[in-house]
């Protein structure tokens, strides 16, 4: 069945059918991209949101404003699952979602004025929001299942939803169309860029432009909104002087659980010069524990998986200097790799595609856009048979 995706206006229609349904549950979103988002609701309002490429970074950044500092020193998995710990959450509402059980918590012992944590929650829906109105077109589906309780604050979902194309629009009169806000700034040219502000300035700004902040984690520390910092930037950017440069989420603090000892520290490799693509499975195999790595340079693919070794190695058939088949073709001559799992990424899933990509060595072949279902299964099918076996 082809998916539907609606367009922004039959997005804003469908949600204010749910408000007027009163319907508490949950509203399950996806982009072509493949991006996914979940909103919770509570008799037609907005109780949290969460979902998208950096969905434990907007929860870390949204603490530390609130007041509780997950961010900095220690390893974050650690610190947060310390806190989990010290919280007292069961089972269920990590498996539920940990992110609002574990402010839930925090209000309840105190730790966090009340005023911050609601704050927090409606920063928080408000992103969700924006993301899901950058993405055009999305896939809607209600799932009735057991609302988060208890509600700290309830949105209005025709609110929220203005509130985002509000930013959007704030965002495009800057200048940046078709780009993310979670994506970093990173100096390239140094000379140049020395060139082009006063020393004062570089000494400071090549704290905040190393590539390692997104542009909405460097708004939050400037106290100023992600439209301001990009259109800062823009012109610089426009120049190659500074470069958008993707980040990965923090890995989730709740994956260890997921699989047996020895299962998540499986390496998986994708190449693929969709950047959409390459944070879409990055998401999906972070999120489960796995070490993952994007390569979107086919001719620095093979240098990367030799050097790196992965258990597991996912393939562009069509990319610009050297195509998958040549790419697979070369990994096969290598002993190392004789045996490796290639599954190819296709747009078109063709029989002589299948054929052509069979010759060259290629294990599997998966569709685009990608969906996690599947994705894990692949996974667990080729990383760890005996249990795919098992299911």
């Amino acid at each position: 069945m082809v998916a539907e995706y609606l367009t922004l206006d039959r997005l804003a229609t469908q949600l204010s059918e749910i408000k007027h349904q009163h319907f508490s549950g949950q509203i399950l979103l996806t982009s072509a991209a493949g991006s996914q988002w979940c909103l919770y609701t509570y008799l037609g309002r907005i109780l949290y949101a969460t979902g998208g490429n950096h969905s434990i970074r907007r929860w870390v950044r949204n603490s530390t404003i609130a007041g509780v500092d997950v961010s900095a020193t220690e390893s974050l998995s650690d610190r947060i699952e310390a806190l989990t710990n010290i919280s007292g959450l069961t089972t269920a509402e990590i498996d539920s979602c940990w992110e609002y059980y574990l402010l839930v918590n925090w209000a309840k012992q105190g730790r966090v004025k009340r005023t911050a944590l609601i704050e927090h929650i409606q920063k928080t829906i408000v992103e969700v929001m924006f993301d899901i109105v950058q993405a055009e077109a999305v896939t809607f589906q209600q799932v009735a299942q057991a609302q988060l309780s208890p509600q700290l604050t309830l949105i209005d979902l025709d609110r929220a939803l203005e509130l985002a194309i509000q930013q959007q629009q704030q965002w495009q009169q800057a200048g940046l169309v078709g780009m993310s806000p979670d994506r970093s700034i990173k100096i390239i040219r140094i000379a140049e860029f020395q060139q082009i502000v006063s020393p004062a300035a570089y000494q400071a700004l090549q704290f905040v432009l190393d590539g390692q902040q997104t542009i909405r984690e460097i708004a939050a520390k400037a106290r100023k909104s992600p439209a301001a910092i990009g259109q800062s930037f823009r012109s610089h950017i426009d120049t190659g002087t500074l470069a958008l440069v993707d980040l990965p989420d923090f890995n989730s603090p709740i994956a260890q659980s997921k699989h047996p000892p020895g299962f998540r520290s499986a390496l998986i490799v994708c190449i693929d010069d969709s950047p959409f693509v390459c944070d879409r499975l990055e998401q999906i195999f972070q999120q489960e524990g796995y070490q993952f790595i994007s390569v979107m340079d086919s001719l620095k693919a093979i240098p990367i998986v030799v050097a790196k070794k992965p258990e597991l190695i996912f393939l562009d058939l069509v990319m610009p200097n050297a195509n998958g088949y040549e790419i697979c073709s070369r990994l096969r001559k290598i002993g190392a790799f004789q045996h490796t799992p290639i599954v190819i990424l296709t747009g078109n899933d063709g029989v002589i595609d299948r054929v052509r990509a069979k010759v060259v060595g290629a294990t599997d072949f998966l569709t685009k856009p990608v969906q996690s279902e599947l994705v894990l299964e692949i996974a667990q099918k080729y990383l760890n048979p005996t249990l795919a076996k098992s299911l």
